[in-house]
């Protein structure tokens, strides 16, 4: 009898301790879900209504920066959603009811392109947890909606906070948004407080506007009640006993899964800039003068030559001090670097192949337009050619990142006009204009009457490169990445 009721222990256990892990499972995936606030559980056919201050405070949100509707990889709720809340919706089984999603922009800007970048915003988000959902999802089962201009969250961000400035920015809201009359509301706020109030909001409101909010809304499981059924009993054949002939076991080979070939790749165009002119104090103009430039370079498959452009665009003025410093400077340029770049003398895997020292030879065209006061201002253009020397230092393992020291030197001619504030032949009339300088007859002035040429030192860099664009060396084509699998 004690025998008996053992097997029938033994034989129960399994099921017992199944059930036990099933419920402890949905217990787990429950405590995810109910303890977000952004996740709703309603019966089959039962509708959810949420109001403007409830979503605010209950959705999940995702915050962009300024004018940008790519999904920030290290925003919370993204990380949440991708690792607990979707895979325990997707292992539970549940059945969606419905998605409400929000997507916003902060008021500065255009109307229309805010527009534009709040229903890029949901969409973003609307991707995201869509193409991570395994349950069935209709058309119908979400709701995009988007305020252009958020105005309805930043009340509330100012009330929450006790702002003084609320009742003035509710009422402004209150008066124009009941018509859609967005552009007056927006022109009201600007000019409130002579301009105080739309700082104040820039500063401390709107980089929170920048959103995307989600709610999501499943059906709740039904109880299902199994009733267990007794198990027929199966008569038990006796075993039939066929005398087999011994046969020698076959030798199998072992069967060894190869790793997936890796391709390396080669620098194909780099993107660079000049710290030292990033950095620029221009004498004469007597402050930190940025000059603005970017380069490209572009490297072969072999050889020792490499060809890149640069472009140099400081475009600074300061009327009132009668300061300008306006250049375009364009430059082609080929490079020839003692160390060879050909694969058979730099494997890939090992590095920049173009590194070290390298001879150059340019050539260039420049607009310019320079004044350092009211009486000394210079227009004009100009064209130079000339050599250069420089050593190419990596930064990091693969050569991704290089450190570039150069000098150019060379012949540069331009052809320009001196210019001045007010007129030259009449001191006493005064009209805010510039003038060329020339007290002649005007029906004798031709433009471009002096010439200025240089020979010497034309450019130093300190410049900063990163590799862009790869060569596959094996496939042909280009990629961003340094390796691919095949």
């Amino acid at each position: 009898m004690v025998l008996f009721l053992l097997l029938l222990v033994i034989i129960a256990l399994p099921e017992r301790l199944q059930a036990r892990d099933l419920v402890a499972s949905d217990s787990r995936a429950d405590s995810i879900l109910i303890t977000n606030t952004y996740i709703r559980f309603v019966e089959e056919g039962e509708t959810v209504h949420f109001s403007d201050e409830e979503f605010f405070d209950q959705a999940g949100r995702v915050v962009f920066p300024v004018n940008d509707y790519r999904l920030p990889p290290d925003a919370p709720l993204l990380k949440q959603l991708e690792k607990e809340v979707l895979p325990a919706i997707n292992r539970e089984g549940y059945t969606l009811s419905r998605i409400y999603i929000r997507g916003a922009a902060s008021p500065e800007g255009s109307y229309e392109h805010n527009k534009v970048l709040g229903e890029k915003r949901a969409k973003a988000l609307t991707d995201f947890v869509l193409s991570r959902l395994s349950v069935p999802v209709s058309d119908g089962s979400y709701n995009l909606d988007v305020d252009y201009e958020d105005y309805r969250s930043l009340c509330l961000f100012l009330l929450r906070a006790q702002d003084s400035y609320h009742m003035l920015v509710k009422s402004i809201c209150d008066k124009y948004l009941p018509s859609n009359n967005v552009a007056q509301l927006k022109k009201e706020l600007q000019q409130a407080e002579g301009g105080k109030l739309w700082k104040h909001l820039l500063t401390n409101y709107f980089p929170s506007l920048r959103t995307a909010r989600i709610m999501l809304v499943f059906n709740q499981k039904q109880p299902v009640e199994v009733i267990p059924q007794p198990a027929e009993e199966q008569p038990v054949p006796e075993p039939v006993i066929v005398e087999q002939p011994v046969a020698e076991a076959p030798v199998t080979a072992a069967v060894v899964f190869d790793e997936p070939e890796i391709l390396p790749r080669r620098e194909y165009l780099s993107v660079k800039t000049n710290l030292l002119l990033d950095g620029a104090y221009v004498p004469g103009y007597n402050r930190w003068c940025p000059i603005p430039n970017v380069a490209i370079e572009y490297y072969p498959k072999k050889g020792h030559f490499t060809y890149g452009a640069s472009f140099d665009f400081p475009w600074w003025q300061d009327y009132d001090a009668h300061k300008y410093f306006q250049i375009r400077n364009y430059q082609l340029e080929s490079r020839y670097y003692l160390r060879s770049g050909s694969l058979s003398s730099n494997p890939p895997g090992e590095g920049a192949a173009f590194r070290g020292l390298y001879l150059q030879a340019y050539a260039h065209v420049a607009l310019f337009g320079i004044c350092f006061d009211a009486d000394r201002g210079w227009v004009g253009e100009g064209v130079g050619a000339g050599v250069g020397v420089g050593y190419v230092l990596p930064l990091s393992k693969k050569g991704h990142w290089r450190l570039e020291f150069g000098l150019q030197a060379g012949y540069f001619r331009c052809k320009y006009d001196p210019y001045q504030y007010e007129n030259p032949v009449d001191p006493s009339y005064h009209d805010d204009l510039y003038y060329y300088k020339w007290t002649l007859d005007p029906d004798l002035f031709k433009k471009r009457q002096y010439r200025y040429n240089w020979l010497g030192p034309t450019r130093v860099g300190i410049t900063l490169t990163y590799d862009l664009l790869y060569r596959r060396i094996n496939k042909k084509g280009v990629s961003f990445k340094n390796y691919e699998k095949r």
